[in-house]
């Protein structure tokens, strides 16, 4: 009984040293913010895991079942699955049909639409609207509901074709109703695997907030040895020395958590869709996995508390950041521009052509510029604070003098302020670069899309006769049609032949009587193209007829779409006309569609990598600011008595200005310059990577946010230590 209320004892003398000595508030927020990091990280990895068994959940609940696979059982559906875009984002069009009455619904539909008519996931329908999606297929007749679709934000659509014939049964499925593991169709087949998302959110969340943590628990050191050497004067032992740390940080650690817990508990309630990404995370998937991140919130609470209360500080005052010691490394600054002139210039020449090899250069050679480049910026910050210094003197600005001589006599400050910095901008900027890297197939594509727009769409033609004629009747005036077949012989080698009537020859500047072929250098840039994906860059031969005739024989058919004027196509009256008129998989697209689709799904890579750096990069810049700040409030201290005596509370913020915000800007500043810099090897088009706009406008706007936060938190901090000054006798 005594043992346990000697515990209770240490721990609420902990409890309320931590508040009481200086510097105590800012340890205090470090935990909490620390805790908090951490929580929302570890909740980051359960809720993907959830996120990823939900979305396999509900894809293996809608999968058919093909009826071939289970003959016994008896066939109830037609399905056949397609795709269609809207904004060059991809999603899944399937056409169903019953075959007995009763036939049991796909998951997420309430009835079956009539024949003509569609239903339409709640995301399609609100961001096609503008397209025409609530026609494009029949007329709408209903929403998916939730369990029905991958993720709340899912496109898709379930169409009921005004005749079951519309449906081509050599391709479409017979099925027997619902529940074949894998998937099979929609957004789950473009996901990237979990061991990715985890790798992802393991560097730029769960490291970041590691190291917050670490700073948060060696803050105050100062007061911690004062209270150690008194302990020991007592005679504590080391558990009881434990026990008021673990007091300390009790609280702290538990604000933080609850903090970080809080938008668990908002999204287990709410669909929550999450900024840059556009995705929208599951309320259910959230609550099904409440035990799992609710665990996951207490561990990040005990690992807090314990590393708070194992945490030793040496009677010396080991662990004091020694300010005045902090001297610049003498070579790095001049390092800096070789390892930029070597990350840029040298991996192509070095590696012989060996992708393995240029990579492991360049990685090198980042990694030289990103540990070389804090020590410039405290070389610059330390010739400013000359300069200032002499601004101050001859101007009599006291602020500016003081800060000036501080930054000029302690630049290693500066540079454990920004390197963190530096290094999580450099991380995020290579990670974003490295997901978006295309190959050179993927790369033409975007490149044909940058050139053509939608002035060229191919389709595949399923039967050049009835349907094909009553398509090209739905086709706006100005709409020239060409009917596109090719054949592959024994050799593999690709022939390719265009035919048309004589109107349509002559809107591509072609004769009549002796229609010349055309090639990849054609002047008509959509010639040029549809030779360069269809034909292997040999010539594509033209002839007279009517599109509707049957081709010669060939593999493959297709119609190619132009305006007569070069202009651009109504995409969106050409996809309702193909959808309804012409085959369940008409395939629209530009040259090159297929691939382009490759392109837009690693384009969204970079939102990912944008919202996940940008938390990391906050949490990042917090620990370094942390630190900061309370270097500042000892400094603060020190100049206190010019505060009291010239009565000029203000001069705090010419102060924190120069000595914080300044350096926290030009950190942010240089860091995106030299990841621009860094960046040009990759965006060679044989690498194929590409800066991401999203990514360096949010890290610009979080770098801004924290260094102004830091500016206004030191200075309010360091006018709160004046006011509460008064003389020592030290």
């Amino acid at each position: 009984m005594k043992e346990r209320s000697l515990t209770r004892q240490l721990m609420t003398v902990g409890w309320h040293a931590g508040r009481s000595v200086r510097g105590g508030a800012l340890r205090f927020v470090a935990l909490v913010c620390a805790a908090a990091a951490l929580t929302l990280a570890v909740t980051a990895l359960v809720l993907s895991a959830a996120a990823y068994d939900g979305r396999e959940q509900r894809s293996a609940a809608r999968n058919p079942v093909v009826h071939d696979s289970d003959p016994a059982r008896p066939a109830v559906a037609l399905w056949q699955s397609s795709f269609d875009e809207i904004g060059q984002e991809q999603y899944s069009v399937i056409h169903i049909a019953p075959l007995v009455k009763g036939a049991p619904l796909p998951p997420g539909l309430r009835t079956w639409p009539k024949p003509g008519q569609s239903v339409l996931s709640p995301a399609l329908a609100e961001r096609g609207a503008s397209h025409g999606i609530l026609t494009r297929y029949g007329r709408a007749s209903g929403r998916i509901a939730e369990r029905g679709l991958a993720d709340p934000g899912e496109l898709l659509a379930y169409v009921r074709p005004a005749d079951d014939r519309f449906i081509d049964r050599k391709k479409a499925f017979t099925i027997n109703g619902y529940g074949a593991p894998g998937a099979m169709f929609g957004n789950s087949q473009n996901v990237e695997s979990l061991k990715v998302l985890t790798t992802t959110v393991l560097g730029l969340l769960v490291l970041p907030a590691l190291g917050l943590t670490v700073v948060a628990v060696r803050m105050g050191a100062e007061a911690r040895r004062r209270r150690t050497v008194l302990l020991d004067a007592l005679g504590a032992s080391w558990t009881a020395r434990t026990l008021i740390n673990c007091g300390e940080s009790l609280l702290p650690a538990f604000v933080g958590t609850a903090l970080g817990l809080a938008p668990a508990f908002w999204a287990s309630h709410i669909a929550v869709t999450l900024p840059l990404t556009d995705y929208t995370v599951s309320s259910a998937d959230v609550a099904r996995s409440t035990a799992t991140w609710l665990i996951g919130a207490l561990a990040s609470f005990v690992v807090v508390v314990l590393a708070a209360s194992l945490h030793r500080v040496r009677r010396d005052g080991g662990t004091r950041q020694r300010a005045a010691g902090g001297r610049l490394p003498r070579w790095w600054p001049a390092v800096f521009p070789f390892a930029v002139l070597f990350t840029v210039r040298g991996p192509e020449p070095l590696s012989h052509g060996n992708t393995f090899l240029f990579l492991l250069i360049y990685s090198a050679g980042v990694a030289l510029t990103l540990a070389t480049l804090p020590s410039v910026i405290g070389l610059l910050i330390a010739l400013i604070g000359r300069a200032l210094g002499w601004t101050g003197r001859r101007t009599g600005m006291s602020g500016t003098l003081v800060a000036g001589r501080w930054m000029a006599h302690h630049p290693g400050i500066t540079v454990r302020l920004v390197a963190g910095l530096v290094i999580a901008v450099g991380l995020v900027g290579q990670v974003q670069l490295h997901s978006s890297r295309l190959s050179s197939d993927y790369a033409a594509a975007r490149a044909s899309a940058d050139r053509l727009g939608d002035t060229v769409y191919t389709l595949t033609q399923p039967d050049p006769g009835d349907r094909t004629r009553a398509f090209l009747a739905e086709l706006p005036s100005g709409v020239q049609a060409y009917s596109m077949t090719g054949r592959t012989d024994a050799h593999n080698r690709t022939s390719v032949s265009v035919q048309a009537p004589c109107t349509a020859l002559e809107a591509i500047k072609r004769s009549c009587d002796h229609p010349a072929p055309f090639g990849v250098t054609d002047p008509d840039a959509r010639l040029s193209e549809l030779a360069r994906w269809f034909s292997d860059g040999a010539d594509i031969s033209l002839r007279v007829g009517p599109v509707t005739a049957t081709p010669a024989t060939g593999d493959d058919r297709y119609l190619v779409l132009l305006d007569a004027h070069g202009k651009s196509l109504p995409a969106d009256r050409i996809r309702q006309a193909a959808f309804t008129r012409l085959s369940p998989t008409p395939n629209v697209e530009i040259p090159g569609g297929s691939w382009l689709e490759g392109t837009v799904t690693r384009a969204g890579r970079g939102a990912w990598v944008a919202l996940f750096g940008v938390a990391g990069i906050t949490a990042m810049a917090l620990a370094l600011s942390l630190n900061s700040l309370a270097e500042f409030q000892r400094f603060s201290r020190s100049v206190a008595p010019l505060g009291v005596l010239t009565g000029r509370r203000l001069i705090f913020l010419a102060t924190a200005a120069w000595t914080l915000l300044l350096p926290l800007l030009l950190a942010a500043g240089l860091g995106l310059l030299t990841n621009a810099w860094l960046a040009t090897p990759l965006t060679d088009p044989v690498v194929g990577a590409s800066p991401s706009t999203a990514v360096l406008v949010s890290l610009t706007i979080t770098l801004v946010v924290v260094a102004f936060a830091v500016w206004l938190i030191g200075s309010v901090s360091a006018v709160r230590t004046t006011d509460r000054w008064k003389p020592e006798t030290d």
